[in-house]
């Protein structure tokens, strides 16, 4: 794609799409009005999903919905695609975009992505408000927690090893290790 001759905004880029103009499998995100190629999912990518996948289908669920790779459009210039979002059962898509203060959980695999995940991403989703962030490494299995969201930063940072339990603040009993 040439380079923009200004700043993309969301609205342009679903115009875009609505029209045809982007190819349906084109993999990107919008971030500060640019456009960003998103790198091919690979197998430790894939692999932690599927665990993800099977976590969320645990009976702690009943009480939220969780959507895989749902378009968010976070402000006028930003539009990401987190792996996994978990927000409240009485929550409907249907009743309009989900907001910062509707998700409960942001979580992202990273496998390439990870300094993106950690910095920009993090800050984008602090600001935008997520209760919680999460950022998987799918190769070394570490998971970084982002909790206490302020404008554009988290109050609360911690590291979990591999093997260690963790869980989300909404669901405590919720566990997981990898």
């Amino acid at each position: 794609m040439p380079p923009a001759p200004r700043k993309y905004t969301a609205a342009d880029i679903y115009f875009f799409v609505e029209s045809g103009l982007f190819d349906n499998e084109a993999k990107f995100e919008l971030f500060d009005g640019e456009i960003v190629p998103t790198s091919p999912k690979g197998n430790f990518h894939e692999a932690m999903r599927e665990i993800l996948m099977d976590w969320f289908q645990q009976p702690w669920i009943t009480g939220f919905r969780f959507m895989v790779e749902h378009t968010l459009t976070i402000d006028d210039r930003t539009i990401l695609e987190p792996d996994f979002i978990l927000y409240r059962r009485a929550v409907s898509i249907g009743d309009g975009p989900l907001t910062g203060k509707d998700i409960l959980l942001v979580i992202e695999v990273a496998d390439s992505s990870l300094n993106y995940d950690l910095t920009a991403k993090a800050a984008k989703y602090a600001a935008f408000g997520a209760a919680e962030y999460w950022v998987i490494n799918a190769k070394t299995r570490e998971v970084h927690i982002h909790r206490n969201a302020s404008e554009a930063a988290w109050a609360d940072l911690r590291n979990v090893a591999p093997g260690q339990s963790f869980a989300p603040s909404c669901a405590p009993t919720a566990s997981l290790k990898f």
